[in-house]
């Protein structure tokens, strides 16, 4: 029974999560770590020569939530985290690239001198855009191309991005009243972190960004149509605050997520 009570709970504070959020980040799948902690290390396993056979050995271990992988003097890495890929400290050479544990798409690419990163796969870096979510780069390190005036929209400022050569992201929002739209030559994952998290980061290819205004209740302009314009939650650590949210319910004999889900699904007050 303990083990189901910790599936509803872990439910509720995800509901917690969206409702007190201005938005929930993607997954991290293939970008440079750019955390600020000392998180160390879970392991290292040996024997690994591809990004996917590294995230299998995540998978096969319940404490890992994410994996760094490339090649670095001639050796293969493939090093196991406790934490989400977003948090995964910087690492000291930029062959080393990050993966949260629930990617859906990973290379399995053996790295070599001229593609350490193990991410090309037919010439081009299986990379995933960031497609809203807050800057985490360095402070310093990118200085915007230019702020283009007049801009309401996300999606009209990734128009301004694409009309540049040199934009490679954008950063968008509204800070005192203020709608910003700013343009950057670095990609989203190195954008700078912002004095307010009301800017949020789009890469120029991203294939759906929001057309909204944004307003006091929605400064980030990523709500459509009364909901978040973003990825659904699907297997994470809750991280909303304590107390914000309790449990309608907890059903008894539930013994998988999926009959969980389905029981989530039944009652129209559930949302996670």
């Amino acid at each position: 029974m303990h083990s189901f009570t910790t599936v509803l709970i872990t439910a509720s504070a995800l509901l917690a999560t969206v409702s007190s959020s201005p938005l929930q980040l993607r997954s991290t799948c293939g970008g440079a770590p750019t955390g600020n902690g000392s998180q160390q290390p879970l392991s290292q396993p040996s024997g690994i020569t591809t990004a996917k056979a590294c995230q299998a050995n995540c998978t096969a271990n319940a404490s890992c939530q994410s994996f760094i992988f490339g090649m670095v003097n001639n050796a293969v890495k493939c090093i196991l985290y406790s934490v989400p890929a977003a948090s995964v400290p910087k690492q000291s050479s930029s062959n080393l690239i990050a993966y949260d544990k629930s990617c859906g798409s990973v290379p399995a690419v053996v790295p070599t001198a001229s593609n350490p990163t193990g991410a090309k796969t037919g010439g081009k870096l299986a990379i995933r855009a960031t497609c809203g979510s807050a800057p985490t780069g360095p402070t310093g390190n990118a200085k915007p191309l230019s702020q283009p005036s007049g801009i309401t929209t996300a999606k009209a400022c990734q128009a301004k991005c694409t009309a540049n050569a040199s934009c490679q992201s954008v950063v968008f929002g509204m800070v005192n009243n203020a709608v910003k739209c700013i343009l950057y030559s670095v990609p989203a994952a190195l954008v700078p972190k912002q004095s307010s998290s009301n800017l949020i980061a789009y890469d120029k290819s991203c294939g759906s960004v929001p057309a909204v205004v944004p307003t006091a209740s929605n400064p980030t302009g990523a709500k459509t149509g009364g909901k978040l314009a973003i990825r659904a939650t699907c297997g994470s650590a809750p991280t909303g605050p304590t107390g914000n949210a309790t449990p309608l319910s907890t059903p008894a004999n539930i013994s998988s997520a999926t009959a969980c889900k389905t029981q989530c699904q039944a009652n129209p007050s559930c949302k996670s």
